[in-house]
């Protein structure tokens, strides 16, 4: 009788930390639906679906961050203009980034990486393999 009292006790703190152990979801607890910044853009999908944005990022973050040869480089969305998004193999897309200064930068992302914007009718949400390109807005 007391080793069942002490399994329901011990299920108590389980029950009641479940919610936050499941809340993190696969954004790791950033939050997709306010990032810290709000950037406009239009996003262009591999169809030719044109989905104007607000509130665009990256799993939360708002910078692009990507591999650039044996490094990687993260690039606030405060400096870019334009990504354009081609796909290299099943795991990665080729980032072509065209910067405010009028350089243009390649990076390797993940072609899982999900990118997250609020439309008039709800949270949008694409994968990088299926995006063609993001147009950011001045």
């Amino acid at each position: 009788m007391r080793l069942r009292k002490l399994s329901i006790l011990g299920l108590g703190p389980l029950v009641i930390a479940m919610p936050l152990l499941l809340g993190l979801g696969s954004t790791g607890g950033r939050d997709v639906i306010h990032p810290a910044v709000d950037f406009h853009a239009t996003l262009v999908d591999r169809d030719g679906t044109t989905v104007p944005v607000s509130r665009l990022n990256i799993g939360g973050d708002v910078q692009l961050e990507g591999d650039m040869g044996r490094g990687s480089l993260r690039i606030a969305f405060d400096n870019i203009t334009r990504i354009e998004l081609s796909t290299t193999s099943h795991d990665y897309c080729t980032a072509t980034v065209a910067l405010k200064n009028g350089d243009t930068v390649n990076l390797r992302v993940r072609s899982s990486l999900m990118i997250y914007g609020q439309t008039a009718n709800g949270i949008y949400q694409i994968r990088a393999r299926d995006l063609q390109s993001i147009q950011f807005q001045s």
